[in-house]
């Protein structure tokens, strides 16, 4: 939530945070974002990897992001 609310402050709107690869790929498809912020781990089966590789086929770009990053 802090990346979100920094985005927030600097004018970009940042719509969602999801839990889980699943969610993103569905959130992706719903808002349709010129970008995605993804952490490669995530919770559920899918991690952020294999998520961002179905969000790319949606032509959407994924910036991975990692737990030491926070």
């Amino acid at each position: 939530m802090d990346i979100q609310n920094s985005l927030k402050s600097m004018g970009y709107d940042a719509p969602a945070i999801v839990p889980s690869g699943e969610k993103a790929i569905k959130k992706a498809e719903e808002l349709k974002p010129d970008l995605v912020l993804m952490d490669i781990e995530l919770k559920g089966a899918m991690d952020g990897i294999e998520a961002a590789g179905k969000i790319r086929n949606l032509d959407i770009p994924v910036c991975f992001s990692c737990g030491i990053c926070r």
